[in-house]
């Protein structure tokens, strides 16, 4: 969807801050540049791919960017989850420690993070669920799997979707055409009259009448019918009588939504703080939403006022109090939340910190920095 390019005239009232001066010099250089592509840290480890002869290899490393794991050749790496990440190699999936120790060997064909305890792996054709020593907890029986919540996984068998407990039990019959899973003691399903929302006792709370509905989150889920999206309360109220053409969830009490191709946000009570006007809109993060207005990044409060003006070519939301903008697309820097450079823009492309640590690149290949 491409907005038009209009300017906003409330945020265009709003205070502006000067441009940003140099305050600080944190960013030391860490980790040298030495890849040819770097994820964000987690847990102290970041996965990272290295070309040698033109053969990518695969790794895992820790902040004073020594190998824990790998590099390894036909290997990927996702994001861990419990203290196991999901890890392909050879066309099969295992799991990956922190400590660089593959404790579940890659035999599945597709594997799943881990959610309270148990994740969804397939092989020979079938889901089914394993613990954290790769044990079968629920055998592979199923032609689809959800993640778990703490007491219940949905699942399809013989073409239908229902709701067993950890055990394999099934706790509500394969019945419906599909459904996700419980959240807030409501799961959405579908029927052939729409998608509705049942309890633990396969009662409809709500009843089927959506084109599409999402799983409820800090008290609201998110409702389709043709082009108008919507939120909805546990009792199936609206949570507000405007109807958007998209919406996000809510990220620190606010949701991006969207009208006519222009964005604005919606507070937890129902009220747009910006109306649909922005040229573009992102998820709130640390205090601080991501706004677009004629091509220039800035960033609103949840006030909605305009708290570091549209100035940037682009910009990636706050993470641990800094934000990577750049002035010109050609070198990128970081802000603190007061618009205040406090890392000088000279990379050739710079990601969030997490961990303490952000990925920078210059002249092709990939480093880090740190957060002091």
């Amino acid at each position: 969807m491409l907005p038009t390019r209009q300017i906003l005239p409330m945020l265009l009232l709003g205070s502006f801050l000067s441009p940003a001066p140099l305050v600080a010099d944190p960013g030391k250089l860490t980790i040298n540049f030495d890849y040819d592509a770097a994820n964000s840290f987690d847990q102290g480890r970041a996965a990272v791919i290295r070309v040698e002869k033109g053969q990518p290899l695969t790794g895992l490393i820790n902040k004073q960017g020594e190998w824990v794991f790998g590099p390894a050749k036909n290997t990927e790496i996702h994001d861990f989850r419990e203290d196991l990440a999901p890890i392909r190699q050879d066309n099969r999936w295992g799991y990956l420690n922190p400590q660089g120790e593959i404790v579940i060997p890659p035999t599945f064909h597709k594997a799943r993070h881990f959610h309270n305890g148990l994740a969804a792996v397939l092989k020979q054709g079938l889901w089914g669920y394993i613990n954290a020593t790769g044990e079968w907890q629920i055998p592979a029986q199923f032609e689809q799997a959800y993640r778990c919540d703490k007491e219940v996984c949905s699942v399809k068998a013989e073409g239908k979707w229902g709701f067993i407990d950890r055990q394999g039990n099934w706790l509500i019959a394969a019945q419906f055409d599909d459904a996700l899973i419980f959240d807030e003691g409501l799961a959405p399903v579908q029927t052939p009259q729409g998608w509705g929302y049942i309890n633990r006792e396969t009662e409809f709370v709500i009843a089927p009448q959506f084109d599409r509905a999402l799983d409820f989150e800090d008290g609201v889920a998110i409702v389709n019918k043709g082009d108008e999206w919507w939120f909805i309360q546990p009792d199936g109220k609206p949570l507000t009588t405007m109807r958007y053409d998209s919406l996000m969830p809510f990220r620190e009490g606010m949701a991006v939504i969207v009208k006519n191709g222009r964005y604005g946000y919606l507070n937890r009570v129902g009220q747009e703080v910006i109306p649909p006007s922005l040229d573009n809109a992102w998820s709130f993060s640390e205090g601080l939403g991501r706004i677009e207005i004629q091509a220039k990044i800035g960033y609103v409060n949840i006030q909605g006022e305009m708290h570091i003006k549209p100035q940037f070519k682009w910009g990636h939301s706050f993470t641990e109090g800094l934000a990577a903008v750049t002035l010109d697309y050609w070198k990128y820097g970081y802000i603190n939340t007061e618009g205040e450079i406090v890392i000088p823009a000279e990379f050739d492309d710079a990601q969030p910190f997490h961990d303490g640590m952000a990925p920078v690149q210059l002249q092709g290949k990939w480093g880090y920095i740190s957060r002091e």
